[in-house]
């Protein structure tokens, strides 16, 4: 009964396949018909061998596993405490993909998250301050920024969100002042990992790239005094 009221409903939480629930359901209904009649030992004997051959390492050591994994990953939602209500939205599903070993999911909703801030950053400052950044970025022909070519127009959020892509973004809140070059950098990185997240390909995503990703969004993004809303 333990494995019917306690054990079975929880097993959505880890990574066991659909498959193998139902193999240990059927199991353990067919012991728990066995056990209400008067059936043979050796009827018992069987059902049970066949429970506990591969009992542990089906059930026992993949809930081990992704425990560790979950555990691995508490520290990123430290990235909650600086957010809005929107982006707590995006980051603790996020989170939730991330403690499921879904880290491309994870990556792509963290960014959006990060750009989002970003978008309400330029919006408080001022999308006639962005479109003049954006132009004298522009007009330098020399140095770092001289292969900057993308100057806008902006008026509103929405002609914003459809005419600034996150890479030129970039670039403008260096030029302003809002991230140095070593943060642009950094989340640069960020942008090309969330690029490879969302498009199939050979770039996977490890514990270590995620865990990176998001110490830097929260870092450079939701922690940065420039961001604050």
């Amino acid at each position: 009964m333990r494995w019917f009221e306690l054990i079975e409903s929880n097993l959505s939480e880890y990574e066991i396949d659909v498959v193998i629930i139902k193999k240990y359901y059927e199991l353990f209904d067919e012991l728990l018909k066995i056990s209400v009649s008067t059936a043979r030992i050796k009827s018992y004997k069987n059902n049970i061998v066949s429970i506990i051959t591969k009992f542990k390492e089906e059930i026992i050591i993949v809930i081990m596993k992704s425990s560790q994994q979950l555990k691995q990953f508490n520290q990123i939602e430290q990235i909650l405490e600086n957010v809005d209500d929107k982006e707590r939205v995006y980051l603790t599903e996020a989170i939730g993909c991330a403690n499921y070993g879904f880290f491309r999911a994870a990556v792509v909703l963290g960014w959006s998250a990060a750009v989002h801030r970003m978008h309400k950053i330029v919006q408080k400052r001022g999308f006639n301050e962005f479109s003049k950044q954006s132009k004298e970025l522009k007009k330098i022909s020399e140095g770092r920024y001289k292969r900057f070519t993308a100057s806008v127009t902006i008026h509103n959020l929405s002609e914003f969100q459809t005419n600034v892509f996150d890479k030129n973004l970039l670039w403008v809140l260096e030029y302003w002042g809002l991230i140095d070059s070593n943060q642009h950098d950094r989340l640069s990185i960020c942008f090309t990992m969330r690029n490879n997240a969302g498009h199939p390909g050979e770039a996977s995503i490890s514990p270590e790239n995620l865990l990176s990703f998001y110490s830097d969004i929260k870092n450079y993004v939701f922690d940065n005094e420039n961001f604050k809303l």
